[in-house]
């Protein structure tokens, strides 16, 4: 009877440690990965730490984990920094505590998830703690995860509970050193992983919420120090007043190591673990007496008749013996090599893992591996010996649907094999049945369920006689294809990293080149030696760069508009001949500023009139002209354009733009239409850009219904670049008109038919007499600077510098027009001229707006104003767009 109980305690016993084992194990490898996650990328920001963790699920699968989070290391001189650093980026009361004197100084940056408790831990220095410095200590020293003993956790000691709450795993987190390395640990030191663990959390949630009549064993753990030869305790599963125990006689200890700490468990039953058999044994032990005669006369029987069974049968036995061995010990070797391949994130290294254990396994002597991304032809990405497949295999998808998941066979005659090869060309399927081959195919699910690999390999062809053999080739092909899924999306991780970082440095030289040009000459008109040519040439070239600047920001703008699908087409009849004549001779200046030729030329009859956006259509000429233009030194740019009928007979007005520049490389053209990137690297450094260009112009041809492609490019001899647009409409389906009328807010002011204004017979120096205008503006250079153009032009004008006072002076002054700023203090513009439209304020209000969105244009129409004015805005520009509203309609 106590060999039965003491079973049933071994029972619990190996239950409550396997599950510790394994939630522990899960834990360690979380801060493993995410060890990895920050040498790779950096120290990453709040938000992609919040989007990392929560890709991994962690938090919903294990219990007790509270967060996991990021002890930055930091010198004492970076602390201001720091805390300015965290309040920029949102954790507005982020403090850095305690502050002493340390040899090493920590501070939580990040933890997940977001909740009231982890708040408390930001700006908190573990190391400052002896219990968590001696467990990060360990750690450094070892590199590996260390657990620090039970300590009270930030949150629950703040709210005056002195219990032992939980315990925390660190891990050291360094930066990624070349050959030499460092010496002294702490140098290299990025900082901790860690994750924070409530232990009463964790066994309830491993274990369920104790139930004292429902469990019949009590189980209590403690922490051992060997170093220091105590005990600290950890949980108790049912604790009790040491008055109230009951000390029973059968009882077990074990030692189990958890992480790199030692937990002694103690277990016991409970008073009710003998109830039953106390109440039954006499019965029970009359029945189990039969039943075990019943047995042994069984089992007598058994053997006798299994003892002439083996003689008769005893090779087949042996050799069935060695199977079920074998295929055990095949099993056992699985889990390791899915363990090995797992552990890979580079793709030649997973390959050269993935042959070596074919070859060792299987037998198999050679591998060819097959990728095919976005429903498109399978590439070869790897291969060990073979070189008889071509690069890439045009296999149908139909291929897909009946090759599924499974290993087949090609050199057996099965229906199934044949059908396999009947997909290939002639010469392959030759090829294929030369040697015995055999054929596997898996999804890549994180990439996208129309990626897939296509693994070919030679092996023996009893290869898979066994379905154990078949099922553990399969399992194999399966983590490979998961493994090398995860390198093709870090690698795609890294490119875009790494593309981002181009385009912000791209950026930052293309914005202050410009900018500095401005600043510059804007210091220098302020010398009162200038003469009066010298300073018309500098204000001409400010005027250049702020163009410049101004024309980047749109590119940017347009390219996020795009991306986002709310970019707006003003489609209509454009006359052709004007519209080329306007590209002509924008670009017959900066031609002539490189001193080469820029020529146009039709080819074949062309329509007069198209159906097209016409501000969209020259956008990409004159960044596709302007590209030819920048790249070419010697030389030539043609502009060449005609009619092009497509194999539908669909009609086009093809462009093609020549020119005699420095080519484009086969490997740089891949980059060449994609955002934030140019061909060459040494393109951008030599001649500057951001790799917006061609990009949006691709975007935007794609949406006027045509294309933009590369037609032909040798390297320094030139390039030609081919734009198609349709000449009989386009689809509608892809273009986001304004179709529906902008719903006001307001009464309709009364306006008359449009008037005509003849431009060249005005005097623009008059042209706003005896105007008064209200002008609404809280920026004093910008009142300073309108004030000096509208008054230039003769006019009257008014500042208000607040929403309040707009309204107020609005009818105080009784303006002829009011420019309405919309982004003012007390009250915006847009709740201004609502509040003077509801009074009954019927002149007109023009919006000013450094907002060039269509959504921000709308809303000021909306709230009731007439019209809008972008800044920044030329003199000439403001005082003819005044004149305009004030005279575009008569009196009613």
């Amino acid at each position: 009877m106590e060999k039965e109980w003491n079973a049933r305690l071994e029972s619990e016993i190996g239950k409550v440690s396997s599950t510790i084992h394994r939630e522990f194990s899960a834990y360690g490898q979380a801060l493993l990965d995410t060890r990895a996650f920050i040498q790779s990328s950096g120290v990453p920001t709040g938000k992609q730490y919040q989007d990392y963790i929560e890709s991994t699920e962690l938090l919903k699968r294990s219990p007790g984990l509270q967060g996991i989070g990021f002890a930055q290391k930091i010198d004492r001189s970076e602390i201001p920094e720091l805390e300015r650093r965290m309040r920029e980026q949102g954790v507005k009361d982020f403090k850095f505590w305690p502050d002493s004197e340390r040899s090493l100084y920590t501070s939580v940056v990040m933890i997940e998830p977001d909740d009231w408790r982890n708040k408390k831990a930001l700006g908190f220095d573990p190391y400052s703690d002896l219990t968590r410095r001696s467990a990060m200590d360990k750690a450094l020293l070892s590199n590996a995860l260390a657990m620090s003993d039970p300590v009270v956790l930030l949150s629950d000691e703040s709210e005056g509970q002195k219990v032992l709450q939980g315990v925390l795993v660190y891990l050291p987190v360094s930066k990624v050193l070349d050959a030499t390395g460092e010496a002294e640990p702490k140098n290299s030191l990025l900082g901790f992983a860690y994750s924070v663990i409530r232990i009463n959390r964790f066994f309830n949630g491993a274990f369920g919420t104790p139930q004292f009549y429902e469990e019949k064993v009590n189980y209590k753990i403690e922490i051992y120090d060997r170093k220091l030869g105590r005990t600290l305790p950890l949980y108790e599963r049912f604790p009790a007043k040491e008055e109230d125990r009951v000390v029973s006689d059968i009882s077990v200890d074990r030692e189990i190591q958890v992480l790199d700490k030692v937990w002694k468990l103690h277990f016991e039953p409970l008073p009710h673990f003998f109830n039953w058999y106390e109440r039954y044994v006499p019965i029970l032990f009359a029945f189990v007496t039969l039943i075990m005669l019943s047995v042994i006369f069984l089992a007598l029987w058994s053997t006798q008749q299994f003892l002439k069974f083996s003689e008769k049968h005893q090779d087949s036995l042996a050799l069935i013996s060695k199977s079920k061995s074998e295929e055990l010990a095949l099993f056992r070797r699985l889990n390791a090599i899915i363990a090995d391949i797992s552990s890979s994130i580079e793709g030649s290294d997973l390959f050269e893992k993935f042959c070596h254990h074919l070859e060792d396994v299987f037998q198999i002597e050679d591998c060819v591996v097959f990728v095919r991304e976005n429903r498109g032809p399978y590439e070869k990405r790897f291969q060990k010996v073979i070189d008889s497949f071509p690069e890439f295999l045009d296999l149908s998808a139909e291929f897909d649907s009946f090759l599924k998941e499974g290993v087949f066979a090609l050199a057996s005659n099965t229906e199934s094999s044949r059908k396999v090869i009947s997909f290939f060309s002639s010469e392959m399927q030759e090829r294929l049945r030369e040697s015995p081959y055999f054929m596997m195919r898996s999804v890549l699910h994180e990439s996208g369920k129309s990626n897939s690999i296509l693994i070919i390999v030679k092996g023996p062809k009893t290869l898979v006689d066994s379905k154990v053999l078949e099922y553990a080739l399969a399992s194999i092909v399966g983590q490979f294809a998961m493994s090398y899924d995860k390198a093709i999306l870090l690698r795609k991780a890294e490119d875009a990293n790494f593309m981002k970082s181009s385009f912000l440095a791209n950026m930052s030289h293309e914005i202050r080149t410009p900018l500095g040009v401005i600043v510059g000459y804007s210091e220098i008109l302020a010398d009162d030696e200038l003469d009066g040519e010298e300073k018309k040439q500098i204000v001409k070239s400010v005027k250049r760069n702020g163009k410049e600047l101004a024309r980047l920001i749109d590119d940017i703008l347009d390219i996020s508009k795009v991306e986002a699908g709310k970019l707006q087409f003003e489609m209509a009849q454009v006359n052709l001949e004007s519209l080329i004549h306007e590209v002509k001779s924008v670009m017959e200046v900066r031609a002539s500023d490189k001193k080469i030729q820029f020529n146009v030329a039709k080819l074949s009859n062309v329509p007069t009139y198209l159906f097209t956006d016409d501000i969209r259509l020259k956008q990409i000429l004159v960044n596709v002209v302007g590209n030819a233009i920048k790249f070419t030194e010697n030389g030539s740019v043609k502009l060449l354009y005609k009619t092009y009928v497509n194999e539908m007979q669909e009609e086009f007005l093809e462009f093609q733009i020549q020119d005699s520049g420095i080519g484009i490389s086969e490997r740089n053209r891949e980059n060449l239409f994609k955002p934030f990137s140019q061909g060459d690297v040494s393109t951008t450094r030599k001649y500057g850009g951001t790799g917006l260009g061609l990009a949006l112009s691709r975007r935007l041809a794609e949406l006027l219904g045509g294309e933009l492609f590369l037609l032909a490019s040798s390297v320094g001899k030139g390039s030609t670049f081919c734009l198609r647009v349709p000449l009989r409409g386009v689809n509608k389906e892809f273009l986001n008109l304004r179709q529906t009328p902008v719903k006001k807010d307001f009464e309709e002011v009364e306006q008359g038919p449009v008037r005509d204004i003849d431009w060249n017979g005005l005097d623009l120096k008059n042209l706003l007499k005896d105007v008064r205008i209200l002008l609404v503006e809280d920026s004093e250079d910008n009142q300073e600077i309108f004030q000096h153009f509208l008054k230039a032009a003769g006019a009257d004008v008014v500042v208000a510098d607040d929403g309040e006072k707009a309204v107020e002076s609005a009818f105080k002054v009784e303006p002829d027009i009011v420019l309405m700023d919309i982004q003012i203090p007390k009250m915006d513009g847009k709740e201004a001229t609502k509040r003077i439209r509801q009074r009954g304020f019927t002149k007109p209000v023009i919006a000013l707006t450094a907002h060039a969105l269509n959504e921000e244009v709308q809303s000021c129409l909306a709230a009731g104003c007439n019209g809008q004015i972008t800044k920044p805005v030329s003199g000439e520009l403001l005082v003819q767009e005044v004149y305009f509203y004030l005279n575009h309609r008569a009196e009613a």
